[in-house]
């Protein structure tokens, strides 16, 4: 283990980095509680209309605030190779852009119960199943800490879709409703994709 590994090691463990990854999907849902304006479902288009300003600008910085903290604890140039940090800031990125319409179509079919959970597994297992496939050869450590990595981002931005969808229920409803989603749709998807890249000792 090298000089530079060890910092890395001590407080960026992936018990910290999947406790950070818990709190930032708490907090979205709770954003996600508020009483924010609905857009408007189409059948054109992007399928979603009438996003209104501050709902979009809320997304969007939910994903960019979760992208920073995501960057400053994994540090994807210190994952072992530029293949490795390319792969995970690509993924990550990737994510938000994807999430970011997610989360407003969630928020357009909101009180319509028409939302049927059957692709969401994908938004964190596929991030983090492309990145452990590159950083496994690297160590069990950099494996680690790039693919929970994923999960500082694509949790908080699931939870958040789901919360936004379930905003004609109660706050307590909506909250528990986007964390129920981010551990089932999300959580669980995201451990068998580390589990499945594991690195060999």
């Amino acid at each position: 283990m090298t000089t530079l590994e060890r910092p890395t090691a001590s407080w960026r463990s992936p018990a910290l980095l999947a406790g950070v990854a818990v709190a930032l999907t708490a907090a979205a849902c709770l954003v996600g509680a508020l009483d924010w304006p609905l857009p408007t479902r189409t059948t054109s288009g992007w399928q979603v209309a009438d996003v209104a300003p501050s709902l979009l600008g809320m997304v969007i910085a939910v994903g960019v605030v979760s992208l920073v903290i995501a960057a400053v604890l994994v540090r994807p140039r210190t994952l072992g190779s530029p293949a490795v940090a390319a792969t995970w800031w690509v993924m990550v990125v990737a994510s938000v852009l994807a999430q970011t319409w997610n989360d407003l179509y969630f928020a357009a079919l909101a009180g319509t119960g028409g939302i049927i959970p059957i692709f969401d597994w994908l938004f964190t297992f596929v991030p983090a199943l492309v990145v452990g496939l590159v950083a496994r050869r690297h160590g069990r450590g950099v494996h680690l800490r790039a693919t929970i990595g994923t999960g500082l981002v694509t949790l908080p931005m699931l939870g958040l879709g789901w919360a936004l969808a379930s905003q004609a229920d109660t706050p307590a409803a909506t909250l528990a409703g986007g964390l129920y989603t981010a551990t089932v749709f999300g959580a669980l998807p995201l451990v068998v994709a580390v589990l499945i890249t594991r690195a060999r000792r």
